[in-house]
């Protein structure tokens, strides 16, 4: 049952985008598009992951996006859950042709030894087009990203590289149980498409996630600010034999050590109009996600300091 707060922030549908029952799909006053590029320009759409290129996620977000614009995929070729933004720079980036034969079909697919967000600084600086990519498409993830929990998500931290280069940037993620995109690949496809008319602004990342329904069983679609964690990381330790995964790089055994594993753990409690909140509430969420972290607020309030006040021990440590 929706709480009165969450009911009072129930918004009116953002875009056509098959809307159910919770929300009408009523028409959206025009925007202000003069920044927007024309319809019939070419438009290069830049699709990666951080589930992999075998996903079947991702090709579906890939086929839906073709009647949007044209459509490079660039993933990575394994699993890299988990890894925000960060990229390798101590060693060469491979690429590979998706499938290896090509497909026959003339589609613009590969994978690279490389994280997501890696992925794409290097998509974006050497496979781009001439006129370069024109949107970062970053999903469709299985699994959700809502909440704090996107700060460590790949997918999330590959839009945000595309928000980084100065490329608007979209984010997707399907939570739950095991099944078909093909409704939530539509809805980016559309939404991608209401970007396009409107022109999306550079550093800003839109971050939209499916709830565990069918497009039947989902209740509406929603604009929600990040909040809240839908699971907490804890760590118990392990007794009895190592594991038989391969340790980290540079790990020894070592006599007296203990081993701890993660296990997830209940979350704290949800904020009211938090996009996690809307999600587990069934409906789609859509958050914008800034780029820049900086709290202005707070830079005000370091301003008031007497900031010259700590450098006045010698500069050195002090004694």
């Amino acid at each position: 049952m929706r709480s009165p707060a969450s009911e009072s922030r129930i918004a009116r549908p953002l875009l056509a985008l098959g809307c159910a029952a919770v929300v009408s799909c009523g028409a959206e006053p025009a925007a202000d598009t003069a920044g927007a590029p024309p319809v019939d320009a070419p438009y290069h759409i830049l699709v990666t992951n951080d589930d992999g290129i075998e996903s079947p996620a991702i090709h579906a977000v890939a086929e839906a996006l073709e009647a949007v614009g044209e459509v490079t995929v660039v993933a990575p070729c394994g699993q890299q859950s988990g890894t925000s933004m960060s990229i390798g720079l101590n060693r060469e980036i491979r690429l590979r042709t998706y499938p290896a034969d090509g497909g026959g079909d003339g589609s613009s697919m590969y994978c690279v030894d490389a994280t997501p967000a890696g992925a794409v600084m290097f998509a974006v600086r050497s496979l781009a087009p001439e006129s370069g990519f024109d949107l970062v498409v970053s999903g469709i993830n299985r699994g959700a990203n809502i909440g704090e929990v996107s700060h460590m998500s790949g997918t999330i931290g590959a839009a945000m590289m595309g928000a980084y280069l100065r490329i608007p940037a979209v984010a997707a993620s399907q939570g739950g149980r095991p099944g078909g995109f093909e409704h939530a690949a539509g809805v980016v496809a559309r939404f991608v498409a209401e970007l396009r008319r409107r022109g999306p602004e550079a550093g800003i990342v839109y971050s939209l996630n499916f709830p565990v329904a069918t497009a039947a069983e989902t209740r509406g679609i929603a604009a929600r600010p990040m909040g809240g964690s839908y699971f907490r990381v804890d760590y118990e330790e392990v007794a009895g034999e190592p594991d038989e995964r391969e340790p980290d790089e540079g790990a020894e055994d070592a006599e007296g050590e203990r081993r701890f594993r993660p296990v997830f753990g209940p979350p704290d409690p949800i904020p009211a109009g938090s996009d996690t909140e809307a999600h587990n509430e069934g409906l789609v969420t859509i958050t914008p996600l800034r780029f820049d972290w900086t709290d202005l607020a707070a830079v005000e309030a370091l301003e008031g300091w007497d900031l010259d006040a700590l450098l006045e021990a010698g500069g050195d440590g002090g004694s």
